[in-house]
């Protein structure tokens, strides 16, 4: 029920401000008290929080309640970043709840990448894998046709076309775009006050614009200057460009922003996967298919030094020269996963296959862009998605002679896309942005422990560390661990028997377990050999599994089905996939987590370099690089089963170095009879029957 809560305001009194205490829309627990005087203490002087605290305890009305107030009283905005949709819509519930205890409206607005709010182009087959950046141009070209058609209205012009159906959208028949004709002569402080007053979140918003034929994308970029809390992707402040832009849709400076980062343990593998550049087989073998039905392509090496040996070598055979190159090292390098390149170990056998030296090579690299870019264009211009393979892959080259260690470790990967990477070490650069906020809340309830985070990221030594415990009783939560198995790599690999025993495993517990059940796997690798084990043969009907590259809206349709379902059904997913980390099973709809072996990452050639990295900047490799990120993945999955003060679960880990993480599993011991277990924590409820 509402109540007060909060902490007192530091600050001297204004006609703006409120205290904190009237912001907080709930009966306060403890630990949000505590939120909030630390973000009290914050506030003013600015800096940096990380908090560590476990599902449940309401983290995000808490920080949003303590930061809401301040930012109405120094003119600073909210800039909340998420990496799921529904952490987003988490957001704009408690914006809505603060405005509703506040007695004033709060524009929060909620930002998406225009694949998934342009009504225009959606249907279109020609989009489905467009980048933001061709996105981008096409929506640009379009905006500048519909500002040419609105000043042709002004001198009598006809009105530009009302929306078209969707099934007739054709990119070389369009001129201008009429939902963003209709967004121009909007009335935008109307349409701000109204969503102001409704707090509508996302699939809402989206609805508003239909119902009015305005384009979501631009009129949430419009209505973010005057909205108090911005929520949106990481991308939208990590990649340079795109953060330059949103805080010139803010109207505000980094200096002026109060930023807060949700599920934060997900950000120093983001920002290396940003700064990665990576070329595969495959974006060259489109490139050489591209140049092939280009036709006129100039000849490489034009204007190049008299007696280049690469002089005038056409590009089809430059990039087939490429191909093989890069199928070679990769066979030669890879390895199972991946394996680490020798130095030089792309571009000399590059130049060696090609000829010239590394200034000839860029040369012939920059006229492959070139021309690229000029496909690009020509298809710009005949309203075509402006795409090129060649100039993809010869920019990808350009940049690969500047990725390099330590900062960088160069490898060759197999799998289903083999091809070469710079897989990037250091998150700090990246990072760096968030230094120029006026302050930052970094949280998670897997953020422990604080210190690696902050090291990884570059953060101040300086920055207040705050880790609170979980709200929910602690007899709620049974955790064993099964002390004769385990998913070690080493010990799969060298012993004959490992698998079997862990199979076996698995299969006792499944079938004596009379809950809903998760079952997560290290990774998808080992779920493999388990299904070539006959593992399907030995879940109940009606099991469902997560998979690879699984369409979102399929993942949501099987996770609701497997809620829905009645008896004790089975789920099979991964550590670290979307099951395990981004879904929430309250009450029944899940009881039990088992976890096939502790989510260590693999010992890869890249995870191996991270871990010296580490160990090089903090003495701490193996702790930062191997434990850190197991610890989350394991909490993160077992925190799937408890939700609320009512819920109860049972986590079984088959791995006897569950040990390892005694201090983040409080009451861990071996694993007794299963129905004894049950009855132990769920009492004699009457326990719901497996499906035959």
């Amino acid at each position: 029920m509402p109540g007060p809560g909060g902490t007192r305001e530091e600050a001297p009194a204004s006609p703006r401000r409120k205290r904190p205490r009237s912001y907080f829309p709930y009966r306060p627990r403890a630990a949000q008290e505590r939120i909030g005087q630390e973000l009290a203490a914050l506030a003013h002087p600015g800096g940096c929080l990380l908090l560590d605290a476990p599902t449940g305890t309401g983290k995000t009305v808490a920080v949003l309640s303590a930061l809401v107030p301040h930012a109405l009283a120094e003119g600073h905005r909210i800039l909340y970043l998420v990496r799921t949709h529904s952490q987003s819509a988490q957001v704009l519930a408690e914006t809505r709840a603060i405005a509703r205890r506040a007695g004033q409206p709060l524009l929060a607005i909620a930002l998406e990448g225009r694949q998934a709010r342009c009504l225009l182009l959606e249907t279109l087959s020609e989009m489905e894998g467009a980048t933001a950046e061709e996105y981008g141009k096409l929506c640009t070209d379009r905006k500048r046709a519909t500002e040419r058609l609105q000043t042709g209205l002004a001198a009598g012009a006809p009105s530009p076309p009302n929306p078209p159906p969707k099934s007739t959208v054709d990119l070389t028949d369009l001129e201008g775009c009429p939902y963003y004709a209709r967004l121009l002569s909007a009335d935008l402080p109307r349409i701000a006050e109204t969503l102001a007053q409704a707090a509508p979140d996302s699939v809402r918003f989206r609805a508003f614009a239909v119902t009015e034929n305005l384009c979501p994308y631009e009129l949430a970029k419009r209505l973010a200057r005057t909205a108090t809390v911005v929520v949106a992707p990481y991308a939208f402040f990590f990649h340079p460009r795109i953060r330059e832009s949103l805080l010139g849709w803010m109207g505000v400076g980094s200096e002026q922003l109060d930023l807060v980062v949700d599920e934060a343990h997900n950000l120093p593998d983001y920002l290396r996967e940003i700064t990665t550049v990576r070329l595969t087989v495959e974006a060259v073998r489109r490139a050489r298919e591209e140049v092939r039905e280009g036709g006129d392509f100039p000849l490489l090496g034009e204007g190049a030094r008299p007696g280049a040996t690469f002089a005038h070598r056409p590009a089809l055979e430059f990039l087939e020269r490429t191909e093989t190159v890069l199928r070679e090292v990769v066979e030669e390098n890879a390895g199972e996963e991946d394996g680490l390149l020798p130095p030089g170990g792309l571009e000399d056998r590059l130049l060696s296959e090609v000829g010239g030296t590394s200034h000839d090579l860029n040369r012939m690299l920059l006229t492959l862009a070139e021309w690229g870019e000029r496909l690009r264009e020509r298809q710009r211009q005949a309203r075509r998605l402006p795409r090129s393979y060649a100039a993809s892959v010869a920019e990808t080259l350009l940049d690969w002679s500047s990725r390099d260690p330590p900062e960088f470790v160069k490898v060759a990967l197999a799998g289903p896309h083999p091809g070469v990477e710079a897989f990037a070490l250091d998150a700090r650069p990246p990072a760096e942005p968030m230094l120029s906020a006026h302050l930052s809340v970094h949280m998670s309830g897997t953020l422990a422990p604080l210190e690696a985070y902050r090291d990884a990221l570059g953060l101040p030594v300086e920055s207040r560390r705050l880790t609170v415990p979980s709200p929910f009783p602690p007899s709620h939560r049974a955790l064993r661990y099964v002390p004769d198995v385990s998913s070690r790599y080493e010990e799969l690999q060298g012993d004959p028997e490992a698998l079997g025993r862990l199979y076996r495993a698995l299969v006792r517990v499944v079938k004596d377990l009379p809950v809903k059940t998760a079952v997560f796997f290290p990774s998808f690798a080992l779920l493999d050999r388990f299904l070539a084990l006959g593992l399907a043969s030995e879940l109940p009907r009606g099991a469902v599994m997560e998979s690879r590259r699984m369409p979102s809206d399929d993942l949501w349709k099987l996770v609701e089905g497997f809620k829905r379902s009645p008896g004790a059904g089975v789920l099979l997913g991964v550590c670290g996939g979307r099951v395990a980390e981004g879904i929430d099973f309250p009450d029944e709809e899940l009881e039990s987590v088992v976890l096939v072996g502790l989510p260590f990452p693999r010992p890869t050639a890249r995870r191996e370099a991270l871990i010296r990295y580490l160990d090089h900047l903090t003495g701490k490799g193996w702790e930062y690089g191997m434990l850190a990120p197991a610890r989350r993945s394991l909490l993160q999955a077992l925190g799937r089963m408890i939700r609320s003060e009512t819920d109860r679960g049972l986590g079984i880990v088959l791995d006897r170095r569950a040990e390892l993480f005694r201090d983040a599993l409080p009451g861990l011991r071996p694993l007794g009879e299963v129905s004894q277990e049950v009855v132990e924590l769920f009492g004699r409820r009457r326990p719901r029957p497996r499906p035959n």
